[in-house]
């Protein structure tokens, strides 16, 4: 009796630990401070202007097929409304943008992970219509690159991660403005807590920097934040 007690335990809780590293669901909610800056070559002009703090969403599904792979599929949105420039009106100065991809994770050891991803992300572009007249664009860029995180993995207690990614962008479609490719890069820093039934609570800083050269504006979007993040994994 007690060696088919010691089985069925055992039976458990391998069961569990297998499926809790096989689907995890997260959401994500943030603010953030964008920081846009342009350079016009026509009339080698500069501009800049800012955001206030702004809200986004970001919700994913990971799926872990084998003990050290697994491809998590992502995708949100966020509201932005940039504030008027010192000098002159600013058109479409309320945007909505969207971002959504995939990831191939692989975990390197017990606290690293390599990803390789691609995605679409939506940029602003920021340029001057005349002397008085600004507008902000909303531009689709193809996204892919290297993700690299170091973190802890544990059933319950306080978790703390990082991570760094690096990208390439390349213009969707090139529309009346032509714009080129250009590079990117995220850093990251999260804390937070495990507890039971599989659910993290994790609080998160980050930095967002991407720059293009285009052939009217060359352009920088800079994206500063913070985030509330709750994932659940069976």
């Amino acid at each position: 009796m007690k060696i088919l007690l010691a089985l069925l335990l055992y039976s458990i809780s391998s069961f569990a630990e297998v499926n809790l590293e096989t689907h995890e669901f997260a959401l994500e909610y943030g603010l953030g401070y964008h920081t846009l800056r342009a350079e016009q070559k026509n009339n080698s002009t500069k501009g800049r202007i800012t955001s206030p703090q702004m809200p986004y969403w970001v919700g994913s599904y990971a799926f872990r097929f084998s003990n050290n792979f697994a491809l998590k599929f992502f995708g949100g949105i966020q509201t932005v409304k940039f504030n008027e420039p010192a000098y002159g009106t600013l058109k479409s100065e309320d945007q909505l943008f969207n971002q959504f991809g995939m990831e191939l994770m692989a975990k390197t050891s017990v606290y690293a992970k390599w990803g390789l991803f691609i995605m679409q992300q939506d940029h602003p572009l920021y340029y001057a219509k005349d002397t008085t007249v600004f507008e902000v664009l909303k531009k689709t860029f193809y996204q892919g690159g290297l993700h690299y995180s170091l973190g802890q993995r544990r059933r319950i207690g306080l978790i703390w991660g990082t991570g760094l990614k690096l990208y390439t962008i390349f213009p969707r479609s090139g529309g009346n403005i032509a714009t080129e490719s250009g590079a990117g890069a995220e850093g990251y820093a999260r804390l937070g807590w495990v507890g039971p039934f599989g659910t993290t609570y994790q609080v998160k800083g980050f930095y967002m920097g991407t720059t293009a050269p285009n052939a009217e504006v060359n352009f920088t979007h800079e994206l500063l934040g913070y985030s509330a993040q709750i994932t659940y994994s069976f």
